[in-house]
């Protein structure tokens, strides 16, 4: 019986992650407390935060192409860049 889909990715895993209202965004996940369904992702080019349910991530590598270009909304191009230039960027502190 496979683990839960929150268990495919780990703290560190660059991924695209679709938020409601929003293309999918490049982002990075983080440690924190998800649940069984809702995985904790930074958002690159933004720099927020949220709990994104797992079947609306996929992986950064090999989904570039699809989701990597042709986004004109604020902090999306930044995202890209920071994705692939500096993907350990700080997770801002509150």
């Amino acid at each position: 019986m496979p683990g839960k889909a929150a268990d495919r990715f780990k703290p560190g895993d660059l991924v695209f992650a679709k938020m409601k209202g929003f293309p999918h965004w490049p982002a990075r996940i983080i440690k924190g407390e998800g649940s069984k369904k809702k995985v904790p992702v930074f958002f690159f080019g933004t720099h927020q935060t949220a709990f994104i349910p797992a079947e609306n991530i996929v992986p950064f590598v090999g989904n570039k192409g699809r989701y990597g270009k042709g986004v004109r909304i604020r902090g999306f191009t930044e995202g890209m860049w920071e994705v692939e230039n500096t993907p350990r960027v700080a997770v801002p502190h509150s």
